[in-house]
């Protein structure tokens, strides 16, 4: 267990220090292209394992691999002059917005590079689990189904030899897209025979199962997926990962909203909070995905440096997105929005979202518990 648990710990430094390197590396080509003097660039943090001055930067290793940074001239260093061509303080308003938002455009760029692996790797075509079985992607050919997570011992199901991992794809040679069209089929067919088609989601293979339906429930626990899959022609094969991307950052951008909706609904912010993970929701979901492949970590990397893109351009103090408008409000109005309102912003905007990162790590220790330990 101690050994599974340093695995898990040391896949999760290794995704979350690929993830935030290119972050960093986005700031680091955006400083480059705006010719904005980067004096470091460090994969994780010191102490140093290697380092080398290249140039005006120094560029290193740490031995501590949880994450990386980069230090930009002027960005944190307020008494720089903005006479001093190469600081961040004497840039314009587009190259400071070019500088901080290249970091989010980093991670775009390796979520779409990572999705092209995991599409070509299967075919253009992929599953994803379902929060809110009513969304609709907007692009691709989707299809929803629900997956067999659990077979109650000793009920018709188990009889009927259907297995968990199976996705169910006929009922009576009817479509069953989701738990309503199941409740229906079952109601409508008590005391007949059911004849269930089924696919492993792994293996692929189809299976034929017939049962009585003779009570009101036949033994399965279940969740909604849905595969998504891309023509197979040159326009889809090229802005596949694209494609995929904005799929995916549309639909966790649904859920949030959705699960925010369903705790004012309902006046459960539980269930809002539940639907948020910090690091040690990451680690938890990391820890049980090891066993899952190759291509499902990649995948699960590409969605973590999506979530960080997106965590990032919400307009909240001291993330890119909140310095973004900050900028243009200091473009608009100079003499309110100065440089020292906003480093005070920003020093409070951390502390807040420190907080808030405790409070994140708390509840992701109950909420994942049984997962970690």
């Amino acid at each position: 267990m101690i050994i599974d648990f340093l695995i898990a710990l040391i896949a999760f430094a290794i995704i979350i220090t690929i993830v935030i390197t290119a972050h960093e590396l986005g700031h680091f080509l955006g400083a480059k292209k705006t010719k904005t003097k980067v004096t470091e660039f460090v994969v994780g943090f010191p102490p140093f394992i290697w380092k080398k001055q290249i140039g005006e930067t120094l560029f290193g290793i740490g031995a501590i691999p949880f994450g990386g940074y980069n230090k930009i001239h002027g960005e944190d260093e307020s008494e720089v002059s903005k006479e001093d061509k190469s600081s961040y303080t004497s840039k314009t308003t587009p190259q400071k917005l070019l500088i901080i938002i290249s970091g989010v455009i980093g991670n775009f760029i390796l979520s779409i590079i990572l999705f092209y692996i995991v599409l070509f790797s299967s075919g253009l075509s992929v599953n994803i689990g379902l929060v809110n079985p009513d969304y609709k992607f907007p692009l691709g050919v989707q299809e929803n189904y629900l997956l067999i997570g659990s077979v109650e011992e000793n009920s018709t199901a188990d009889y009927a030899s259907i297995k968990p991992n199976e996705i169910i794809l006929t009922i009576n040679s009817q479509k069953v897209e989701n738990a309503d069209k199941l409740k229906t089929i079952l109601e409508e067919t008590k005391g007949e025979a059911l004849a269930i088609y089924t696919e492993n989601i792994e293996t692929k293979e189809k299976t034929f199962h017939l049962l009585n339906n003779n009570t009101d429930k036949i033994g399965i626990g279940y969740t909604n997926i849905v595969n998504i899959s891309y023509n197979d022609n040159l326009v889809d094969k090229i802005f596949s990962g694209f494609f995929h991307t904005y799929n995916f950052a549309d639909y966790s951008l649904a859920t949030l909203g959705h699960m925010i909706s369903k705790s004012f609904i309902q006046k459960d912010a539980s269930i809002a909070s539940n639907a948020l993970a910090g690091p040690v929701g990451i680690f938890a979901i990391i820890k049980v995905s090891l066993g899952q492949g190759f291509l499902y970590m990649i995948n699960l990397i590409a969605i973590i440096s999506l979530a960080l893109a997106i965590t990032n351009l919400m307009p909240l103090p001291a993330l890119d997105g909140g310095k973004c408008i900050y900028l243009l409000l200091q473009e608009i109005c100079p003499k309110v929005f100065t440089d020292k309102l906003s480093e005070k912003i920003d020093g409070v905007g951390f502390i807040l979202l420190m907080i808030l990162g405790v409070l994140i790590v708390i509840k992701d220790v109950f909420q994942f518990k049984d997962l970690i330990f």
